[in-house]
């Protein structure tokens, strides 16, 4: 019986690891669209003069 309760005890350990993995990833996903996002906004301000790098106000 035990063996029964240690095998089930490491079934849900690898199940908590590997949905931890998942929610992990899909926030490094996330964060990179983000990322990507402000820097692409960044670029339009600067190609459209409203942001100019080195300049003094």
């Amino acid at each position: 019986m035990k063996e029964n309760h240690d095998l089930i005890g490491k079934i849900i350990i690898a199940a908590a690891i590997i949905i931890a993995g998942y929610l992990v990833a899909q926030a490094i996903t996330g964060a990179g669209y983000v990322i990507s996002s402000h820097l692409s906004h960044l670029g339009e301000l600067i190609r459209d003069g409203f942001l100019q790098i080195g300049s003094v106000p």
